[in-house]
């Protein structure tokens, strides 16, 4: 059997021996004229981009899965290894036309996305996601850090959530607010190393997170005065803005580190001297953590062993201790002082033989210096 074949097609595959060039593109065999309509689809697809900001571009190429069947029946008959792909010749010939046409360059991970979809004969371009690196500091005791549906209608607006949807009010949800407007993004989202709970405050150089948005026409902004926007509009600000590459939500996500706390602490009784030379001489402590039942419906209920390296006294007084803990990531200070039903030993209340609680927390350190240094 004799295959005709497109320039294009026959470029990949000329060293077939069943193989025949045809000035007919309509006529090839596998690409069946797709092939000469790419100048037509790039135009298609950097028109769509007039409106988007970008100094980089990369290119997706998409074929219907007919054509792949019959590339695949005319590589049965070839050396392995040999012939170039479809889609990479196509990609190829993309970036030619595309270079002809705008002076940006190449990149794998280009701003610009430009789409050029052989199966349903169309050309288009969408922006890149947006990455912007820093640290929150939370001043409130009343806001979430993520997007909370309201529990009582779930996100539809009712009278208990004064028709706001949510829950609390959220750092994910202010940040959106200002960030996609800025950069003219459909879409934003909260990317942070752990969290803390609506009640405690997060404070100092604060927490380290990126926000990503989708779809920005723009990519480019002060980020000095979105910050200020930010700390003008919420209980909230944000220090070091820096864009970062679409890598880093991973490696801030994934990244643990020790924690520095305040932690206002009461019992039952008066506390005295000796219950703190208790505590002082358990130092450093190993604590086995079981999952806490706050947030059993969310984590799988195993038991975890971390550890308290310091705690040191603010004030101390029969009625209210104040003390910085230093711990490792992922301890439950809360748990810690109160012992959480016995799930958390020691505990503040099973080392002084009364129960503990926690009146207030703050997180007023974050060691996470490494992040900084990877950014600059």
């Amino acid at each position: 059997m004799t295959y005709l074949l497109c320039n294009h097609c026959h470029e990949r595959h000329e060293g077939h021996p069943d193989v025949k060039k045809t000035s007919d593109a309509a006529q090839c065999f596998i690409c069946q004229g797709a092939l000469a309509k790419l100048p037509e689809l790039v135009a298609q697809a950097l028109a769509s981009s007039s409106h988007l900001q970008y100094s980089s571009y990369c290119v997706q190429t998409t074929f219907p899965r007919p054509l792949m069947v019959r590339e695949e029946q005319i590589l049965d008959g070839e050396p392995l290894g040999l012939p170039m792909v479809i889609k990479n010749q196509a990609n190829r010939l993309a970036m030619e036309e595309i270079e002809k046409r705008i002076k940006a360059p190449f990149k794998p991970d280009g701003e610009l996305v430009l789409k050029i979809d052989f199966w349903h004969g169309k050309g288009s371009a969408l922006s890149a996601p947006l990455f912007i690196f820093g640290h929150y500091v939370k001043k409130s005791r009343e806001w979430c850090q993520h997007d909370w549906a309201c529990m009582a209608c779930r996100g539809k607006g009712c009278p208990q959530c004064h028709f706001h949807k949510q829950e609390y009010p959220s750092i994910e949800a202010a940040l959106r607010s200002v960030f996609c407007s800025a950069f003219g993004a459909s879409d934003g989202f909260l990317h942070a190393s752990g969290r803390e709970d609506v009640d405690v405050m997060m404070l100092n150089t604060g927490r380290p997170f990126v926000f990503e948005m989708r779809h920005p026409t723009k990519r480019t902004a002060d980020l000095h005065a979105l910050a200020a926007e930010i700390a003008s509009k919420f209980p909230l600000e944000v220090l070091g803005l820096k864009f970062v590459p679409s890598t880093w939500p991973t490696i801030v996500c994934t990244s643990h580190f020790d924690k520095h706390y305040r932690a206002w602490v009461e019992a039952d009784r008066p506390l005295t001297d000796e219950d703190w030379a208790l505590i002082k001489a358990s130092l450093p402590i190993r604590v086995k953590q079981q999952t806490p039942v706050r947030v059993l419906r969310r984590r799988a209920d195993l038991t975890r062993p971390r550890s308290v390296y310091s705690i040191k006294p603010i004030t101390l007084s029969p009625n209210e201790w104040v003390l910085d803990i230093n711990a490792e990531a992922g301890t439950y200070i809360k748990e810690l002082i109160h012992g959480d039903q016995g799930r958390t030993l020691p505990s503040f209340t099973s080392l002084l033989g009364t129960p503990c609680r926690c009146k207030q927390l703050d997180v007023i350190g974050i060691d996470d210096a490494f992040l900084d240094s990877l950014a600059n």
